[in-house]
C-alpha cells in the first residue's frame, strides 16, 4: 500500500507515536537492593524509599529529548500514582520536553530558567555524544555522573532506499560512512547499471542539532574508528560539504521530501535521495507507514554508533549555581536516581520495544524485522568512543563550513583584566585575547565579524565603549589587511584600563548589530568580561533588561552571550543581560576554558532563523 499523505509536519508523528502500545502494570514497590541492583548505585548512597505518601512534596525535574518524551511522560505517571516518599518527602516527577543539542549547550551552572526552562534534576539526550559535548566545558563536566545508564538504543545507520541499498552492498558489502561522504557523494548511478536513478545524492543533516547527523559527522571525520579527531581528519569536513547534495536541519525533513516523492511514484523517490543519516527507529517508523519504496538501514562496517539514551543525574551545586536551595535539591537529586529504577523496569522495557527502539543490551523487539528494514542482530560492533574534545571540535569545524555567521566580538578591558594569570605570564586580557583570536580563526571567508572593547574612558575621550574594527568579511579587506588579521591584531594590543561599563555597551552593541543584522546568518553579540559587573556606565541594570527586551524581535534573534571569566564574575549581572536578548551565560576558569566556551557559543545550538 502506498503510504499515506503527510502534511507539513506530519512526519514527526512517527516521533509522537512512541509509546502507542505501552501498558502500565501495576506499581512493583521496589526494595533498596533493587536500586542498587538496577541503578548501580554504591550502598552508600542508598536511601528509604516508601509507599505511601506524606509530608511535603518535592518535585524532580526531568528533561528529555522529544523522541522518547512519551515513553518517559507514562512511567513517570506510575511513579506518581504509587505516591512515593523519599527522604520523608512526597515524590514527584515532572517529565519537560527539550531537544538534546539546546540542553547541551545550556548546561552550566549559569543555566538560565527563563530562556532555557526549568533546571534539569535528570538528563535524558538522545546520545551520550551530546553529554560528550557538554562536558568539553569543564564548567558542564563537572555536573556530569560517572554513572550513565542506558535505557534503550537506536543504532546511527546509512538510511537509503531498498532497491539502492541492494544495489551498493552487492559492489561495497563493506562500505562505511566515510566511503559514502569521499567516494560515492556525487557520482552517478549509471556506473551501477541504473541510469533511471540519477546521481548519488548524499543528504546530511546539521550535526548541531541532528542526533543521526552527530553521529554520521563523527564517523566520517574519525576515519580511523580510534575516537580521536585529528586536524587532518577534520579536512574531509570540506569535502563531505562540497559534495553533499541535501543539507537538512534533520532526519525528519529528509524523511518528509521523501515520503512527499514517494506519493508520486518509486521513481520519484529515488531520484530524490540515495543515503542520509538516520537512527534505526526512523528507518522502522518510514516502513511501518507503507511506502512504495521502503527504506534499508545499511550498518557502517566500521562500526555502528547508537542513540542510547542515557539517564544522568544532574549535579547542581548550590557554591556555583545561583538560587539552589541545597537541601530542597539534594532530594530532588534523590527523587531523580528512585526515578531510573522504574524506566529499567520490565514495563518501561517493553514500552521502549514496542516503540522501536533496542533494549540496553541492543537485544531487539519484534519491530526489529526484514520488513521494517532493520537487522534483528546489529551485525557491527560500537564504535570506538569518541573524546568530548574531538566531538567540540568537529561540530565547530562543520558549523563553521556550513553556517553563516554575523558575530560581534566585545572584550572588557577595565582594570580587571589586567591581573596576572599565575603560571602563564600573562594577563587575564592576554589570555581571554589570545583564546578568541585562535576560535575566529575556525569561521570561514564568508563570515562577517566585528570587534568593540569597553572600559571607562578606553580610548582617552570619555567613552564608555569602542568600535575598533566594524562589522564585515572576515576576509575582506580592511585597513591593509584581512579583517580578520586587522581583529587578531587589534586583539593582541589590548590593555587594561579603567572601570567596567557592561551595561552602557550592550545597549550600544545590541543597536548597532540591529542595523548590522543578516537574515538568515546566525547573529550573535559575544561579551568577554573578567569582572561582570558595572561600575561606572551611565545605564542601569533596569534600563539594560527594559531597552534590550524592547529592541528583541523573535523573528529575527540576536543574543547576546556573555562569558565569565575568572571565579569573581557577576554571574547576577550577566546573566540579566543575557536574558534580556535570548542569549545565554557562560563561565571559564582559565585560557582553555575560554576557548571551548566560545567554541560552543559561535557553533552550537540551532540554526538560525531567517
Amino acid at each position: 500500500m502506498p503510504r499515506g499523505n503527510h502534511a507539513k509536519g506530519g512526519l514527526r508523528s512517527h516521533r509522537r507515536r512512541i509509546g502507542k502500545h505501552l501498558i502500565i502494570a501495576p506499581w512493583i514497590i521496589v526494595t533498596v537492593v533493587a536500586v542498587v541492583v538496577f541503578a548501580g548505585l554504591s550502598v552508600t548512597w542508598a536511601y528509604l524509599v516508601t509507599r505511601g505518601c506524606s509530608g511535603a512534596t518535592v518535585t524532580a525535574t526531568v528533561v528529555v529529548d522529544q523522541s522518547v518524551q512519551s515513553v518517559v511522560d507514562k512511567q513517570a505517571g506510575a511513579y506518581n500514582q504509587a505516591e512515593h516518599t523519599v527522604d520523608q518527602r512526597c515524590a514527584k516527577v515532572d517529565v519537560q520536553q527539550k531537544d538534546s543539542a539546546s540542553v547541551a549547550a545550556a548546561l552550566a551552572p549559569s543555566w538560565n530558567t527563563r530562556t532555557d526552562g526549568p533546571r534539569p534534576d535528570a538528563w535524558v539526550p538522545e546520545s551520550t555524544l551530546w553529554m560528550r559535548m557538554a562536558a568539553s566545558r569543564h564548567d558542564a563536566a563537572a555536573m556530569l555522573p560517572d554513572r550513565q545508564p542506558s535505557l534503550a538504543r537506536s543504532p546511527a545507520v546509512i538510511a537509503m532506499p531498498a532497491p539502492m541499498a541492494k544495489a551498493l552492498t552487492a559492489q561495497d558489502p563493506n562500505v562505511t560512512w566515510h566511503d559514502i561522504a569521499t567516494e560515492y557523494a556525487g557520482k552517478v548511478w549509471a556506473k551501477y547499471g541504473h541510469a533511471d536513478w540519477g546521481g548519488f545524492k548524499v543528504a546530511v543533516t546539521d550535526p548541531t542539532v541532528s542526533t543521526a547527523g552527530l553521529h554520521a559527522l563523527t564517523a566520517m571525520a574519525d576515519a580511523n574508528n580510534d575516537g580521536d579527531i585529528t586536524p587532518g581528519e577534520q579536512s574531509t569536513l570540506n569535502q563531505i560539504w562540497s559534495l553533499k547534495s541535501d543539507y537538512q536541519t534533520d532526519t525528519d525533513t529528509i524523511l518528509q521530501k521523501l515520503s512527499s516523492a514517494d506519493a508520486k511514484s518509486a521513481t520519484a523517490a529515488l531520484q530524490t535521495v540515495s543515503a542520509f543519516p538516520a537512527l534505526e527507529q526512523d528507518v522502522i517508523s518510514y516502513d511501518e507507514d507503507g511506502p512504495r519504496t521502503p527504506l534499508t538501514a545499511v550498518y557502517p562496517k566500521d562500526g555502528s554508533a547508537d542513540a542510547d539514551f542515557p539517564y544522568l543525574v544532574i549535579n547542581w551545586s548550590h557554591r556555583t549555581t545561583p538560587a539552589i536551595n541545597p537541601d530542597t535539591q539534594h532530594v530532588r537529586s534523590d527523587i531523580a536516581q528512585s526515578f531510573l529504577t522504574q524506566l529499567r523496569g520490565a514495563d518501561a522495557r517493553t514500552a521502549f520495544l514496542d516503540a522501536g527502539y533496542r533494549d540496553p543490551n541492543r537485544k531487539p523487539g519484534s519491530q526489529m524485522t526484514a520488513a521494517n528494514g532493520v537487522q534483528r542482530t546489529v551485525p557491527t560492533v560500537p564504535r570506538s568512543v569518541v573524546t568530548p574534545d574531538s566531538i567540540s571540535t568537529a561540530v565547530s569545524t562543520w558549523t563553521a563550513i556550513s553556517r553563516q555567521s554575523n558575530v560581534l566580538i566585545v572584550m572588557d578591558v577595565s582594570s580587571s583584566m589586567g591581573q596576572a594569570v599565575p603560571g602563564t605570564g600573562k594577563t587575564k586580557l592576554q589570555l581571554a585575547a589570545q583564546a578568541t583570536g585562535d576560535t575566529l580563526f575556525r569561521f570561514g571567508p564568508g563570515a562577517r565579524l566585528g570587534l568593540w572593547d569597553f572600559a571607562s574612558n578606553v580610548n582617552g575621550s570619555g567613552d564608555n565603549y569602542e568600535q575598533i574594527v566594524p562589522i564585515g568579511k572576515k576576509d575582506d579587506t580592511y585597513q591593509g589587511d584581512t579583517r580578520f588579521v586587522a581583529i587578531r591584531n587589534q586583539l593582541n594590543e589590548l590593555s587594561p584600563t579603567g572601570q567596567p561599563t557592561l551595561f552602557d555597551t550592550a545597549i550600544a552593541a545590541y543597536k548597532q548589530m540591529r542595523k548590522d543584522y543578516q537574515p538568515g546568518a546566525s547573529n550573535q553579540i559575544v561579551i568577554i568580561t573578567g569582572d561582570g559587573g558595572d561600575s561606572a556606565s551611565k545605564a542601569g541594570l533596569a534600563d539594560v533588561t527594559s531597552q534590550l527586551e524592547k529592541l528583541a524581535d523573535k523573528d529575527h534573534p540576536l543574543p547576546i552571550v556573555t562569558v565569565g571569566y575568572g571565579t569573581q564574575v557577576d554571574l547576577n549581572s550577566l546573566q540579566t543581560v543575557s536574558q534580556a536578548s535570548g542569549g545565554r551565560t557562560y563561565t571559564a576558569s582559565s585560557p582553555t576554558e575560554i576557548s571551548r566556551v566560545l567554541l560552543t557559543a559561535l557553533f552550537s545550538g540551532a540554526p538560525p532563523a531567517s
